[in-house]
């Protein structure tokens, strides 16, 4: 029998002798007429109508949802865009100014930058944004007003049959009902923000990596919804109902009260298990696959405790599954090959060259180099790599440090790995072998959209160690993007010791032959060279912990990693030396800080951007305080005034790439 119906029956309503029944969605069939004494009837046309509020309210958040989709995909399709600028153009300095909309829509841009970009509270919600904190606001708002909105606040005393006892019937059981169902509700949007295969990033164009904060706090207002659900019935049924314990016996032991109490057991572990300190004690690899593990049990809990409303969580395994499903879908389209001359049909994993540095400061990077046959990615992309030698069980994004090549079904894949505690540590490991000159890998993506804006004629690219992989093939991409030429673009890399410049040695090369290229108009590719108009380039490293009288620093970069047999042979144009007689690079030595970030804003988009026009757009990758810094930089330099004057430097665009936890 449905547990539902033997809650009724037990307490007030008996379907068995029923003349006739109301259908209510989500909820068990109302008796009609009512035959109970008048206190009782009262409290259950109470019950009956909250009930129906509250799945009309569950109704009503999925439809602002939707509503708020909508006008985030008319804003992407009404947002300007900067068109192709032809060769005439360009060389004859034909400089049309924007339109009357073209303004407007800069000067909203900048105005709610400057306000909403920076980080507010970081000690408490972590590095993120004042929008982020502001939608949560918003959520946190909406779901309180409509928990307690519509609820009858009564109290009704009626007799139990057959005894001198009275049960106190109160409206709070309601909103316990309420919190529950809106709990069910929230489960598959918070599903839907952990996946990577994300349907909200399709829709919105937001990378799945930046909903992280959005999941993890509407997973806890579900853990603070589960708590109150279940104290309020507890002490409804434990207390309020008699007679006692009789009525807490029967109740606790029933198969839905049992699924109920699972389900709020897995969704305390999963907020105790994701709480950051927590996670930095047992390992991020076991907080992942716990939660995932536990997230499923939880939601076979979630449908077992209230079958009426598992939509919810038939939704929510549905989004979890189509999620696995298209990340091994992608997996098998990069290395299941149908017909290989050499190996035959099957699965092949990549075979990568693995070499380590020590980056001076008792710190180990590890470059993977690999050439595998799939189709280019965007740059910026990610991919989550798998070394099957360490674990088959565990993937770690990293961005590729070289660029896609459109034209070529055999692409190079560069990673620099900053290596740390758990699996990267191993991968330290298994590079310091001295045997060991390559590793299988597997690889799943690309993930993430398109990082470089359109419409942005000035790029400024920043990294801080390990993120340069991101910064320096976008700065690469925009000196070759032959539809938007003409650029602006300045790379920054701060750096800690003069030797980590070893890392991407092939890369630098790559961009400053680029930048020469550029200079004397000729843009040259691997299958093609065309003619295109000067990109502007100029590259700035900054080196924190050395001095230009430290003897780490006067050394040539080219014999300072220990593993310089295991390197690959390159072109030498990226020792200090070499790279400080350029014109287009400067490198600075400040020895024990690092540089300010409003500087280097404000110097690029000052002495360089305002003079060009147009919108400028900083990437960057880094440590989370660089973030922190940037945000408040960038929201800083943005100005509604200017970009509504059309001047240069007032509509300002930050892109800072996050995957940390």
């Amino acid at each position: 029998m449905e547990p539902s119906l033997t809650i009724f029956r037990r307490h007030i309503q008996d379907h068995d002798a029923a003349e006739s029944v109301k259908p209510h969605w989500g909820y068990a069939s109302r008796v009609v007429p009512c035959v109970n004494d008048p206190g009782s009837c009262e409290y259950l046309d109470a019950v009956y109508w909250m009930h129906d509020v509250t799945m009309l309210y569950t109704f009503i958040m999925w439809a602002v949802i939707g509503g708020i989709l909508l006008i985030i995909v008319a804003f992407r399709v009404l947002t300007p865009r900067r068109p192709s600028v032809s060769k005439p153009e360009l060389e004859g300095q034909v400089n049309k100014g924007q339109s009357t909309y073209a303004r407007a829509w800069s000067t909203v841009s900048a105005f709610f930058r400057r306000w909403l970009l920076p980080e507010s509270f970081v000690s408490f919600f972590g590095h993120v944004t004042r929008l982020q904190v502001v939608l949560l606001a918003g959520i946190l708002a909406y779901l309180l007003i409509f928990s307690l909105v519509g609820i009858v606040y009564k109290t009704w005393v009626t007799p139990v049959k057959d005894s001198t006892l009275y049960n106190t019937r109160v409206g709070m059981a309601g909103f316990a009902n309420r919190v529950g169902a809106l709990a069910y509700a929230l489960t598959p949007l918070t599903v839907a923000l952990s996946t990577r295969e994300n349907l909200l990033s399709l829709i919105t164009g937001i990378p799945y990596q930046h909903f992280n904060f959005l999941h993890r706090w509407t997973g806890r207002i579900i853990f603070v919804q589960s708590c109150l659900h279940t104290l309020v019935w507890t002490i409804i049924e434990g207390k309020l109902y008699q007679p006692q314990p009789k009525v807490y016996v029967e109740w606790i032991v029933q198969v839905y009260m049992v699924f109920g109490i699972i389900a709020q057991i897995l969704i305390s572990f999963l907020y105790v298990f994701s709480i950051k300190r927590v996670v930095n004690w047992t390992g991020h690899e076991f907080f992942r696959k716990s939660h995932y593990i536990a997230g499923i049990l939880y939601l076979g809990a979630c449908w077992g405790h209230w079958d009426k409303l598992a939509c919810w969580m038939i939704a929510s395994i549905g989004v979890l599954f189509l999620d696995r499903g298209f990340r091994l879908l992608r997996t098998l389209i990069i290395h299941f090959k149908i017909k290989d001359a050499e190996n035959g049909v099957g699965f092949r994993a990549a075979q990568s060259s693995i070499v380590s540095f020590d980056d001076g400061d008792n710190g180990t990077v590890v470059r993977l180099d690999f050439s595998h046959r799939h189709a280019a990615w965007k740059p910026g992309q990610h991919f989550f790599l798998c070394f099957p030698e360490l674990s088959v069980w565990q993937s770690h994004p990293f961005t590729p440090v070289s660029l896609p090549m459109k034209n070529s079904a055999e692409q190079r894949h560069a990673y620099i790995v900053r290596c740390l505690n758990g699996e990267t540590a191993r991968l330290s490991e298994l590079a310091a072998r001295t045997s060991q000159t390559t590793t299988p890998v597997i690889l799943t993506g690309p993930f993430g959209g398109g990082v470089l804006d359109p419409s942005a004629r000035n790029i400024l690219a920043i990294a801080g160690g390990t993120g340069i992989s991101f910064a320096l093939p976008l700065a690469l991409a925009a000196v070759r993007d032959l539809d938007h030429p003409g650029r602006l673009v300045e790379l920054v890399w701060i750096i800690k010791r003069a030797c980590n410049i070893r890392w991407i040695e092939e890369e630098l090369d790559e961009l400053l032959l680029a930048t020469e290229v550029s200079t004397s108009n000729t843009t040259t590719t691997t299958t093609t060279t065309t003619t295109a108009p000067t990109s502007s380039v100029s590259i700035r490293i900054f080196i924190t912990r050395e001095s230009t009288d430290s003897d780490s620093a006067t050394k040539d970069v080219e014999n300072i990693s220990p593993t310089d047999e295991k390197l690959p042979t390159t072109t030498t144009m990226t020792s200090i030396d070499s790279l400080s007689k350029r014109e287009n690079v400067h490198i600075t030595y400040l020895t024990d800080h690092h540089p300010s970030t409003s500087e280097i804003v404000q110097g690029f988009i000052g002495e360089r951007a305002a003079a060009s026009g147009g919108k400028t757009q900083v990437v960057a990758s880094g440590p989370p305080e660089l973030g922190h810094d940037l945000r408040a930089s960038v929201a800083e330099a943005n100005d509604a005034g200017k970009a509504w004057r059309g001047e240069g430097g007032g509509d300002v665009g930050l892109y800072w790439d996050n995957r940390f936890f």
